[in-house]
């Protein structure tokens, strides 16, 4: 990990440390067009304000910064990948909004149509409008249940920061 120091403002008072890891990852996999073994690499940088060490190292980098990028990357097929997905221009903030919740709305139908075969367990345990209900519950569907919450933090606890 470096830490390298950055300098700034009036007369470079003020200072801004930041915390970088590099990974690089090895692997082998199968050629497409032969039955040989192939090394591949990558390298990975992630750069941080806060300190970066080896028990909050995975959970930073690995499971927040890469999920970030598969949202991205979800952005990405959207914009490219025949979806036409580009800004909206509009006047009526909730027509613009629509116009986004509408595209995801459809790239996760083309996603569920594309996976459906893994699907077809749910849907027999839950036929068809059940499991519609189901996905529709899942994307709008409150997460929490604001009883239990209530009940929680009515009820004395300890909160322990590890």
């Amino acid at each position: 990990m470096v830490r390298p120091q950055s300098h700034y403002g009036p007369n470079e008072s003020k200072k801004q440390v930041l915390h970088v890891v590099v990974c690089e990852e090895n692997w082998e996999e199968v050629a497409k067009n032969s039955a040989e073994i192939i090394t591949k690499t990558s390298r990975h940088a992630w750069i941080s304000s806060k300190p970066l060490n080896k028990r909050n190292l995975h959970e930073r980098c690995n499971l927040g910064a890469r999920y970030l990028w598969g949202i991205e990357s979800g952005i990405l097929v959207e914009k490219r990948c025949g979806y036409k997905y580009e800004h909206a221009f509009l006047y009526d903030w909730n027509a613009m909004k629509g116009y986004h919740y509408l595209m995801r709305l459809g790239h996760i139908i083309n996603v569920l149509v594309q996976y459906s075969e893994h699907l077809v367990k749910t849907i027999r345990e839950l036929g068809v409008r059940g499991f519609i209900r189901f996905v529709r519950e899942t994307i709008g569907g409150r997460w929490l249940d604001p009883l239990l919450v209530q009940k929680r933090l009515a009820a004395h606890f300890q909160l322990r920061l590890i």
